[in-house]
């Protein structure tokens, strides 16, 4: 895919799931502090402690992280703070549309490989633009699964 810069930006928009619901966020973080405090209590070793609260951190930095999206005639990127990560429209073939989600396909049919191969879109208010690009750029045979709105 070339680079996003050198392409029309069709659509572009940042989200920031811990800001949308802060007390998922708060009781995620408690969460953690009760686990580590246990692990603590149980291991009576500070450095088990402090390497199971990094570790802890590190596996929910994502949702606390945010997240910019960036449709392109190209394709789509998906940046966060460590990773970047940008797809082809080519490589998708089918879309399913649930709440605020847009879940791209890169196979015809279901299969067990569509959550290891497939992208998350997280809309934020502007789903059905983002829908109208996705629905021109995949050219995809299958309909949009609108049942859970």
């Amino acid at each position: 895919m070339t680079d996003v810069k050198n392409t029309h930006q069709l659509l572009s928009w940042k989200i920031h799931m811990a800001k949308r619901n802060p007390t998922r966020a708060v009781a995620v973080l408690i969460l953690i502090f009760i686990c580590a405090y246990f692990i603590h209590f149980t291991m009576e070793d500070l450095f088990f402690t402090i390497v199971a609260l990094f570790v802890l951190l590190i596996m929910v930095l994502p949702y606390y992280l945010p997240t910019s999206f960036i449709l392109t005639d190209e394709g789509v990127e998906k940046n966060m703070l460590f990773s970047k990560q940008k797809r082809s429209w080519s490589e998708f073939s089918r879309y399913s549309v649930e709440k605020n989600v847009i879940k791209l396909f890169t196979m015809k049919k279901e299969s067990r490989l569509d959550n290891y191969r497939s992208l998350l879109i997280i809309c934020n208010k502007n789903k059905d633009e983002v829908i109208a690009v996705v629905k021109e750029k995949t050219k995809a045979e299958t309909k949009v699964d609108e049942s859970i709105s």
